[in-house]
């Protein structure tokens, strides 16, 4: 199949990241890493680092639009799926194979290893959904992109370009809610790899910012952007 794999780093974090492009690299597709020049929350500069140089992954600096970065500039790119990481998970082998395996069976389906469905009582209430728990693939409402996800790339207006304003620092919600209005299932998918976050997380991690006093600002995520 036709697939890319798509992430982003941020200066505070790019030196470290070695390990997690080179598990990334031995999924057999294409990789592309988008670092951002500079975030808002951080004085860091962009320094890219040494190991970069004649690496096997496509590097180009950009503008920071959020954790969305990982697959807007992806979107541009001529692949016909979209295989999202993040920056401070290890994903085991197999891991991109089992997603392009279910892409078959679910080609007009956005899939992911892990994500979550709403209850009506927030997102702290909301019920976890994980590869490793289940048998067969579950509908959830939010894809939670951080043990990875698949999008068919033709699934995306436009529009999305511009959206990710509307809520910069949680592209899964942002994500959801545009899929949500195209009609696009999502599914979280059984799989047997290994996916190990590591002590990266901690740096400028954004999911801190979103789950602080309660999931307040996703809870507010939600109600903004009509998901609950």
């Amino acid at each position: 199949m036709n697939a890319v794999i798509s992430l982003t780093t941020i200066p505070d974090r790019i030196a470290q990241i070695e390990p997690i492009l080179a598990a990334l690299c031995e999924q057999g597709l294409p990789v592309h890493l988008w670092p951002v020049e500079r975030i808002k929350r951080s004085a860091t500069k962009l320094v890219l680092p040494d190991f970069l140089i004649n690496y096997p992954v496509h590097v180009r600096v950009v503008k920071d639009r959020g954790p969305l970065t990982k697959l807007l500039p992806a979107l541009c790119l001529d692949y016909d799926y979209i295989i999202t990481a993040d920056d401070d998970v290890l994903y085991g082998k197999g891991w991109a194979a089992g997603l392009l395996t279910w892409a078959e069976a679910l080609p007009d389906a956005a899939l992911a290893y892990r994500g979550r469905i709403l209850t009506g009582g927030g997102y702290t209430k909301s019920k976890l959904i994980q590869y490793h728990r289940i048998k067969k693939p579950v509908v959830v409402d939010i894809i939670t992109g951080v043990f990875g996800a698949l999008y068919p790339r033709a699934v995306f207006a436009r529009s999305i370009f511009t959206e990710w304003r509307a809520w910069s620092t949680n592209d899964d919600l942002m994500i959801a809610a545009h899929l949500k209005r195209r009609n696009v299932p999502r599914y979280v998918v059984p799989g047997g790899c290994k996916i190990r976050v590591t002590g990266i997380q901690k740096v400028k991690a954004l999911c801190a910012v979103n789950r602080r006093r309660g999931d307040q600002r996703n809870n507010s995520g939600l109600k903004k952007l009509g998901l609950e």
